[in-house]
């Protein structure tokens, strides 16, 4: 394959939230902090870089201003760094942004807001089906399997650090002349866009537009600059144009939902599964004030109808339900539905039904 993969025995793939980019890479050296000589001040300061910088206010349908007025007094009244950071943690929750987070002086994070949607990729379950598949273990975060005729690929988080393009090309070059491919990002929670539309760049022999963005350019919420488009085109000397089943669900974000939404203007791709998490941002970080900073998102990103997708997530061209049920019996429905309708020879599971 031109390049060296570990066969292993089944070890999870590294799911990493962290640096997340395209839709939630923070870019650039932190600003230095303004004046935070009070626990009122820093909370002024982050409130006022949110109202100038945050895209998601009209979107969303926030009124920040009374958000300031609900915890401002709260914030004077803290009487220390870490009462201050619980009083941001419930103003900024009300943004509904899993971009939007508090990282203190060691470097972990606190979350403002986590999804409750069911996630329909469970390790251990996978792991078994991975078995089954004779899974090859790639660089660090990705790896792959056969089914019957069927070649899988799973990717775990476009982060060229832990999943190199080439033995990505690699594996493509191996399985070109298959009759299909799944390509399962369900536990992939985002990296570097670029990254990963050079990948989908090898499955369309034309230019494909995936989406838009609009970034926010000025002091009032509404103030964005136009819609620009995110396109990917054809890279390396062919492209797999045979049916593609590309395995989504709600732990899909950021990169990750640009890579799905241009794949899914493909028209040899179909998606399958469940709507994305709705996470995409572009957050750029700041500094708070005793060490702590927080990240402030930037843009709006849509799909190429124009639908936004924070906080709503793409939708799969054929949705599979799955439920814990499903996991508590060793089965996972959609990576099932995909070999089955590609022609895979395995009948995964069959005899737990």
């Amino acid at each position: 394959m031109g390049v060296r993969l570990l066969r292993f025995t089944i070890v999870s793939l590294l799911v990493l939230l962290a640096g997340c980019g395209g839709g939630g890479r923070s870019s650039g050296p932190l600003p230095a902090p303004g004046s935070t000589s009070t626990y009122a001040d820093q909370f002024n300061t982050l409130w006022s870089n949110f109202d100038l910088k945050y895209s998601y206010f009209d979107y969303k349908k926030i009124d920040w201003n009374a958000a300031k007025a609900a915890y401002a007094p709260q914030a004077s009244a803290a009487k220390s760094q870490q009462e201050l950071v619980d009083v941001l943690r419930a103003m900024l929750a009300q943004l509904h942004d899993q971009h939007v987070v508090l990282t203190d002086p060691s470097g972990n994070v606190t979350r403002t807001y986590t999804s409750p949607m069911f996630v329909n990729w469970d390790k251990t379950v996978w792991q078994q089906y991975m078995a089954r598949g004779k899974w090859v273990q790639g660089q660090t975060n990705w790896g792959f399997a056969t089914f019957g005729p069927i070649p899988y690929v799973a990717i775990g988080a476009w982060n060229p650090a832990q999943v190199s393009l080439s033995d990505l090309d690699a594996f493509l070059d191996h399985f070109r002349d298959s009759p299909g491919m799944i390509v399962d990002v369900r536990m992939n929670p985002g990296g570097d866009d670029s990254f990963a539309l050079a990948f989908a760049g090898r499955f369309t022999p034309v230019t494909v537009t995936g989406g838009y963005i609009q970034t926010r350019n000025g002091p009032n919420h509404s103030d964005f600059t136009a819609l620009t488009p995110k396109t990917t085109s054809a890279r390396g000397g062919w492209q797999f144009t045979n049916p593609v089943i590309l395995l989504v669900g709600r732990f899909c974000a950021s990169s990750n939902e640009t890579f799905i939404s241009a794949m899914r203007e493909m028209p040899n791709v179909t998606v399958v599964g469940d709507t994305t998490g709705g996470a995409t941002a572009n957050p750029q970080s700041y500094q708070l004030g005793g060490g702590w900073s927080y990240t402030v998102s930037t843009w709006i990103e849509y799909t190429a109808q124009r639908q936004g997708i924070e906080d709503r997530g793409i939708d799969p061209d054929i949705f599979v339900a799955s439920s814990a049920n499903d996991f508590q019996k060793g089965v996972d429905p959609v990576l099932d539905w995909a070999i089955q309708y590609l022609g895979g020879s395995i009948q995964p599971n069959a005899q737990q039904r």
